[in-house]
């Protein structure tokens, strides 16, 4: 197996690291450093693995400088194994590439998009499918000027937070997933999906505390866009748990917030990590190019 060297801390092992990575906050995310992603037919399968390892461990994966593609892109995103299915989000494909969601506030044909306030509240990719996605990669072509920042929270960490009498009460809890709920502040108007786009979204239902199949730690599985309310509660009843709960996952010592550059490509697993896209920048709506933002997300199943 090939070595992997954590710097700053004492996770170093023996032989010449494949790559080495650095923790870039103190709860989740590392920062890897000597990898190439654009060849990433070069990069060995141990690699693939301890990077996987990696992020189970600590959420999200940073890459710097990168410059991918579209094509290098998914590349990359396929040697952790197969794609999801994009449901709704492939009429937000770029030309070509069925695979990617394009996030920006660019306008198209005089209108802005659709997807540029789509990570406004905090949430885990696709919890609204009966199988959700298993993890991310976000690459950025464009960062505006100022703002336009990436925030990433630990569920471990806020699951590990909790009161044993609080553990107890959520450990048989059911919460139902969807974006068709009146928290959800993306989906309130319907009028531009059709049937089947609605059918993808209805909703779905998973456990509130979620096992990692890796590493065997619990972490939190509500998310303040998604989740209606929990089996055989009311919404009303839900909500003041669920509120409690969100206000956790934002914390600001759960958490992460990434300033992106040009070239960047940040992975996370969505089992462990929730993220969130302040409204900091292009507040007055304006076309201009210092204010674009321009990303695209591969999803892996």
């Amino acid at each position: 197996m090939e070595a992997v060297k954590e710097a700053g801390t004492q996770a170093v092992h023996s032989g010449k690291p494949a790559f080495e990575s650095r923790p870039i906050s103190w709860r989740l995310g590392s920062e890897v450093m000597g990898l190439d992603l654009k060849r990433s037919e070069d990069i060995s399968d141990d690699t693939i693995a301890s990077l996987w390892r990696l992020l189970g461990e600590r959420g999200i994966l940073l890459f710097r400088c990168q410059g991918l593609n579209h094509d290098q892109h998914l590349a990359f995103t396929r040697r952790f194994g197969p794609l999801a299915e994009t449901g709704m989000t492939s009429r937000y494909a770029p030309p070509g590439y069925p695979d990617l969601f394009t996030v920006t506030n660019i306008k198209s044909n005089g209108a802005r998009s659709e997807t540029e306030n789509a990570a406004q509240q905090w949430h885990s990719d696709q919890s609204f499918l009966p199988v959700p996605a298993r993890a991310s990669m976000l690459r950025c072509e464009l960062a505006p000027q100022n703002g336009g920042d990436t925030m990433f929270s630990s569920t471990y960490a806020v699951y590990e937070s909790l009161s044993d009498g609080l553990k107890k009460t959520l450990a048989s809890l059911q919460a139902f997933h969807t974006l068709l709920n009146t928290r959800c502040l993306v989906m309130t108007n319907r009028k531009t999906m059709d049937d089947k786009e609605v059918a993808k979204v209805e909703g779905a239902t998973h456990p509130v505390v979620l096992v990692h199949p890796d590493t065997g730690r619990k972490c939190l599985y509500v998310s303040d866009q998604m989740v209606d309310h929990f089996e055989g509660w009311t919404v009303a009843e839900s909500k003041p748990l669920i509120d409690y709960l969100c206000r956790l996952i934002e914390h600001p010592a759960n958490t992460y917030r990434h300033r992106w550059e040009a070239g960047d490509a940040i992975m996370w697993d969505n089992r462990c990590t929730q993220h969130y896209a302040p409204l900091d920048y292009d507040f007055a709506g304006m076309d201009r190019p210092e204010n674009h933002r321009l990303m695209f997300r591969s999803t892996l199943a």
